[in-house]
């Protein structure tokens, strides 16, 4: 079982699609607007996140053996405690301050900053029973382009 931050969205798509053909439940988080989009997709449960607190509403569904997070910003701080404990859970988010940091800090410094914080994070999310990863991707046009 696994909730999708930023459901709707591009990447949030493809994830459900893609956890839903592995079987998984997929619990997604978008607006009401969209939720029509993400149940035709296959998503099983819809959490609006402007009805309120989405603690709250995360507190009717079990934990999770998964989570992806395509929004950042504060949810990292709390999502986490919905991960089951020592079981391999995993926490992945393609939202980084790898960008950031390099941006404001240059390249080596902010390379450094950012090994720093993903391995503060790493551990101390480990400490607690659940794995802490980012995700980087790129796309890459010569895969798409022909002659």
């Amino acid at each position: 079982a696994l909730p999708i931050y930023g459901a709707s969205g591009g990447v949030g798509t493809a994830a459900i699609q893609l956890m839903k053909a592995w079987g998984a439940h997929v619990t997604a988080v978008c607006s009401q607007d969209a939720s029509a989009l993400v149940k035709d997709l296959g998503a099983d449960d819809v959490i609006d996140y402007k009805l309120g607190n989405i603690e709250q509403q995360l507190k009717s569904v079990a934990l999770f053996d998964i989570i992806l997070d395509n929004v950042g910003g504060s949810t990292e701080k709390w999502v986490l405690n919905y991960l089951k404990p020592w079981s391999g859970a995993t926490y992945v988010t393609l939202v980084t301050p790898f960008l950031l940091n390099t941006d404001r800090l240059g390249i080596a410094d902010g390379m450094l900053r950012t090994g720093i914080t993903l391995g503060n994070k790493a551990v101390k999310h480990l400490c607690r029973g659940v794995h802490y990863r980012w995700r980087f991707f790129t796309p890459r046009s010569d895969e798409y382009m022909t002659e």
